[in-house]
C-alpha cells in the first residue's frame, strides 16, 4: 500500500477543493472534505497498491500547487521500532526513561522537536463456553423417563472496546518514545504521585510540554474525529492509527521523505 497526503494547506478551501478535484477526478464537494483539515493537514487524498501510480499522483499534486506526502507500507510506524515506556523519571534537564524493549536511558529536553498526543482504541476478545443440562422431552419419551436430560454446551464471544490514550516523543536519529496509559508504572513518580491512572498520565503530558517548551506540540489524535479527518472515508481509525501517527509526525517535523532507520540503543 501506498498512500499519498496533502499537507501544509494554503488558500480558500472552495480553490483548493476544485483543484484537488481535477487532480484526483472527482467532484469539488467530494473533495471539499480533504481540504479543510485543522492546521492545514495533513489528510489522506488517495492509496495504491503500488509505488508508481503513487508517485504519479503526487506529481500531479505537486504541479496543482500542493505538498504532497507519500507513505509506504514499510515506513508506517510500528511497535517495533518504538522504544515502549514503562516508566519516568524527570530530572532538571532530561527525562529518564524505562522501557519495556530497549532497556534505560536518558532524553534531553532540548532534543525532542515534537509531543504527539493521542488516543487509539484497544478492542479484547474473550470466549466462555457454558455447559448445562437442559429437559428434553424427545429423550424421555423414547427411553420411557430413564433419561430426562441432555447436555447443551454453549459458546459466546464478549468482545470489549477501551480507550488507550498515548503520547511519543520524537528526536533526531532516535526511536521514538511512546508512552500509553494503561501500559505505565507510575510508581516512580513518589510525591507527584496522583489518585488515578489517567490523572498520572495527565501529569505527565503536562509537564514534557512544559519541560520541553521548543518541541512542537500535537493533540489532533485524541478523538476519533480528529483520526477520521486525517485518514479520510478509505481508513479506519481504529485499524490504522499507525498510519495516522506516521502522517502527522513526518508532517509536524516536515519529513517529505521517510527518515533513516533510527538508532538503537
Amino acid at each position: 500500500m501506498h498512500v499519498v497526503a496533502v499537507h501544509r494547506l494554503q488558500g480558500t478551501p472552495e480553490q483548493l477543493a476544485r483543484d484537488l478535484a481535477a487532480v484526483l477526478g472527482v467532484t469539488p464537494y467530494e473533495a471539499r472534505s480533504r481540504v479543510i483539515a485543522p492546521a492545514g493537514g495533513p489528510a489522506v487524498v488517495a492509496s495504491f497498491a503500488s509505488a508508481d501510480p503513487a508517485a504519479a499522483c503526487a506529481a500531479r499534486l505537486r504541479e496543482a500547487g500542493f505538498t504532497p506526502l507519500l507513505v509506504a507500507d514499510q515506513e508506517i510506524e510500528t511497535d517495533a521500532g518504538r522504544a515502549l515506556a514503562r516508566q519516568l523519571q524527570f530530572s532538571p534537564h532530561g527525562l529518564r526513561v524505562e522501557t519495556r524493549n530497549l532497556g534505560a536511558f536518558s532524553v534531553p529536553y532540548a532534543d525532542v522537536d515534537l509531543v504527539l498526543r493521542g488516543a487509539g482504541i484497544v478492542t479484547s476478545s474473550e470466549t466462555e463456553t457454558k455447559t448445562e443440562k437442559k429437559f428434553d422431552l424427545g429423550r424421555a419419551v423414547v427411553s420411557g423417563g430413564m433419561m430426562l436430560r441432555k447436555k447443551t454446551t454453549t459458546v459466546t464471544e464478549h468482545t470489549s472496546s477501551e480507550r488507550q490514550p498515548f503520547c511519543h516523543l520524537y528526536r533526531p536519529g532516535r526511536p521514538p518514545v511512546v508512552l500509553r496509559q494503561n501500559d505505565m508504572d507510575y510508581s516512580s513518580l513518589g510525591a507527584d504521585r496522583q489518585l488515578s491512572r489517567e490523572a498520572n498520565f495527565n501529569w505527565i503530558c503536562a509537564e514534557l510540554r512544559r519541560r520541553c517548551p521548543a518541541a512542537a506540540w500535537d493533540d489532533r489524535l485524541q478523538t476519533r474525529p480528529g483520526l477520521a479527518q486525517l485518514l479520510g472515508p478509505a481508513f479506519d481509525p481504529e485499524r490504522h492509527l499507525d498510519l495516522a501517527i506516521t502522517l502527522l509526525a513526518r508532517s509536524s517535523r516536515g519529513e517529505t521523505t521517510a527518515p533513516p532507520p533510527p538508532e538503537f540503543f
